[in-house]
């Protein structure tokens, strides 16, 4: 079945979850007047957020949701209104595809047509659709396999390729979960990138990177690697940076020879311990290296340092299962989540000790205070699946209090699916989570999203949610910053 013939079939099931992952054509900038409840005075700002704006081009499906491409979506709230627009991210791959009605380049998950000779020795082609950052006076649309994407913040137009002052170039990439330090301002990211040949085969390392605050000088980093890992996020505390490397294991061969794509050839060892490593930012070298049991981590929560010790939290799992579904997005039946847990280190020594949260839901997609980034701190929003809602995209909020393990579980709505949940402040908070959760959310009965502002010490509490006349397809990452951008 081509794209078209399977997109028509999802477009006109009836209250399906899988709508969500249509594509969005048009661009828009408009005020929305259709507002459920009153948006509340001090919320002030803009929260940005990035995915794929479609899952095909022409005819032609991509072969994996990270492989569409990039569509920015903007709400500005100001004096308790709300302004929506959202505009596509003009990489060479999106305009090629667009001018030629195809897929033209290989993502992580999706072939060129025609067999491995066009495919061989062809790279991946950069779609900037995984998260978006204001830093430095930029905003940049971020994915894995390449360079960020700078864009006006203003309009949503694309700048072209961001190479921090030439730190980057033009065959080096960058991660798309770069944090911010909240007392020196610097964006801490990485970037794994093969480096050479050597009697074992390719040579790969992992280049930490420390973005100043004018978002132009950076110190750097590389570590080797003994092989090409899967690293998407790390933690980071006041001093450190740390990163955990899953027992995950790609095959470089058939995505050189154009013969498989590296999706395809991802596995997993379940007796390859986890290899972690942590970087000292002062320095910028490694301060301590050890091994976890078996596992595969995605995302990290907040982290911090307490005595000798470095403390993060993160989403771990054994199963494969949260990879399997990307490929087909609209037939997978269940968006898999993980169990949170939480790591201690000691630096000095070198011993660790893990814990899950078991009372806690599974779930994906972390948040926290941002302005407690690397400092101790007590609570983590996420999504999950309600208890009585299981199957289907993730459709609920979590908050943890991670110290004494209570939460509270916030279904979104009938038919309602969510993605990630950011959290901003109230505009004088009185603790730590005084503040909201801003989330993009799908009705599937309706085929439109709206953007719910609800209480973050209390979910359950909506306080008003801004109702589009459109979809906007599920995504992956946001930034709320409180800049307000109005063209």
């Amino acid at each position: 079945m081509n794209a078209d013939a399977k997109l028509m079939d999802v477009a006109q099931r009836s209250c399906d979850f899988h709508r969500g992952f249509l594509a969005l054509q048009e661009e828009h900038s408009n005020w929305v007047d259709n507002i459920r409840g009153k948006l509340p005075d001090d919320l002030t700002g803009t929260l940005f957020r990035n995915g794929p704006g479609a899952m095909h081009a022409g005819s032609e499906a991509y072969g994996h949701w990270f492989d569409g491409p990039g569509m920015i979506s903007a709400v500005s709230f100001n004096g308790g209104r709300a302004h929506f627009k959202n505009r596509y991210v003009r990489t060479p791959k999106f305009l090629t595809d667009k001018e030629e009605g195809r897929v033209s380049g290989r993502g992580f998950g999706t072939q060129i047509r025609g067999g491995w000779f066009r495919n061989l020795l062809k790279p991946m082609t950069n779609p900037a659709n995984t998260s978006v950052s204001w830093h430095g006076e930029k905003l940049c649309a971020f994915y894995e396999g390449g360079q960020p994407f700078r864009l006006d913040p203003f309009t949503l137009d694309t700048l072209g390729p961001e190479y921090y002052g030439g730190a980057l170039t033009p065959r080096t990439t960058i991660s798309a979960h770069g944090k911010i330090h909240p007392k020196t301002g610097h964006q801490i990211n990485f970037g794994v990138n093969l480096v050479g040949l050597g009697w074992r085969g390719i040579k790969c390392a992992l280049d930490v990177h420390e973005i100043q605050s004018n978002g132009a000088d950076v110190r750097s980093c590389r570590i080797p690697l003994s092989k090409f890992p899967f690293l998407h996020d790390f933690a980071l505390t006041e001093h450190y940076a740390l990163f955990l490397v899953s027992s995950v294991n790609f095959g470089l061969g058939g995505p050189l020879l154009g013969t498989a794509t590296l999706s395809e050839t991802l596995s997993y060892d379940p007796y390859q311990p986890m290899r972690g490593i942590a970087v000292d930012l002062r320095s910028m070298t490694v301060a301590r290296e050890f091994e976890l049991p078996p596992g595969i981590v995605v995302h990290f929560a907040n982290s911090f340092e307490t005595g000798d010790e470095l403390v993060t939290d993160f989403f771990h799992t054994t199963s494969t299962e949260g990879f399997a579904w990307l490929g087909d997005v609209f037939d997978v039946q269940t968006v898999a989540g993980a169990q949170l847990q939480r790591l201690r280190l000691n630096l000095k020594t070198g011993q660790t000790h893990t814990e899950a949260f078991d009372s806690a839901p599974i779930g994906e997609f972390p948040a926290w205070n941002t302005d407690q980034t690397g400092l101790a701190n007590g609570f983590c929003f996420y999504v999950g699946h309600s208890p009585d809602r299981e199957s289907g995209f993730f459709n609920s909020l979590v908050t943890l209090n991670t110290h004494t393990g209570a939460f509270t579980h916030t279904d979104v709505g009938p038919n309602r699916y969510t993605s990630e949940a950011l959290f901003t402040t109230r505009a004088h908070p009185r603790s730590e989570n005084d503040g909201y959760l801003l989330a993009f959310v799908y009705d599937a009965s309706t085929h439109r999203s709206e953007v719910q502002v609800r209480e973050a010490a209390n979910p359950d509490n909506e306080i008003a949610a801004v109702l589009l006349d459109h979809h906007v397809p599920f995504g992956f990452h946001g930034h709320f910053t409180r800049e307000l951008f109005l063209s």
